[in-house]
């Protein structure tokens, strides 16, 4: 059980989520962009409805679990910032997942560690569900952001890990009906 003292400290340590902006907004020339803390309320959000909707096939899920993971995948950008992915070689990944390691066994109590790190892993049905939305919740701020013609967004629809369905064919059906609106091919 946490202390009231382990909770504020958590609170405290999630806080600047709040004012750092997503990295690859600025880039694109998008100010004021979204938050690290608006995109990771955004995922909760189409992670919930994921959850439902595959639910509502028949498909058992930790709605519970989905949503802790998702309100926490981002959790180390609190000390780090964020990391465009353009940046990102698979040598500074590796090195960069061993510093956002360090920093959320530092910031969180050990059993919401335990649900990031599943996050991370990507080997539940419920870690894949915030993967996939995590990407979703990406391209529909793209979406939104070219429909209020904001920034140079071009290179979101080119690249194929933008995408990325984890395997949920239900975020599959999502990316399907974004690229839709947008009406451009899905990149595979």
């Amino acid at each position: 059980m946490l202390s009231p003292d382990e909770i504020i400290d958590a609170v405290t340590a999630l806080d600047p989520m709040s004012e750092l902006p997503r990295t690859g907004w600025l880039l694109a020339g998008i100010r004021p962009c979204e938050s690290i803390a608006d995109h990771s309320y955004a995922v909760a959000v189409v992670a919930m409805l994921l959850t439902d909707v595959l639910r509502g096939r028949g498909t058992d899920v930790d709605g519970e679990r989905v949503l802790r993971m998702a309100l926490l995948h981002d959790a180390a950008e609190a000390k780090t910032g964020d990391l465009p992915m353009p940046q990102k070689t698979e040598a500074i990944e590796r090195e960069f997942h061993r510093l956002e390691e360090a920093i959320v066994g530092s910031i969180l109590p050990a059993e919401l560690r335990d649900l990031w790190k599943e996050a991370e892993a990507r080997d539940s049905l419920e870690a894949r569900i915030v993967g996939a939305a995590d990407k979703i919740q990406m391209m529909v701020k793209v979406l939104t952001y070219e429909r209020q013609r904001r920034g140079h967004l071009a290179r979101f629809w080119a690249n194929p890990r933008n995408f990325d369905d984890r395997g949920v064919s239900a975020a599959s059906e999502v990316f399907d009906a974004i690229c839709a609106r947008a009406g451009v091919e899905r990149p595979r």
